[in-house]
């Protein structure tokens, strides 16, 4: 297999899981956040965070295909 293709695969696997541990996370902040979803300022900033990392891991798989 040619190395390019080998790389940009491994970084696909790469960004999905980046991905789905980024959303396990802030399925965490929205559970510590419940019954009501009210956040602070800390969890507020925490998950804006976790779904630009996403968001741009997600660009990059999405720009590879």
């Amino acid at each position: 297999m040619d190395k390019t293709i080998a790389q940009r695969n491994k970084q696909r696997v790469e960004d999905t899981f980046r991905v789905l541990d980024l959303m396990e996370d802030v399925r965490d902040i929205w559970r510590d956040a419940a019954p009501l979803q009210n956040l602070s300022e800390e969890s507020r900033a925490a998950l804006t965070k976790k779904i630009e990392k996403a968001r741009k891991a997600l660009d990059r798989i999405e720009a590879s295909l």
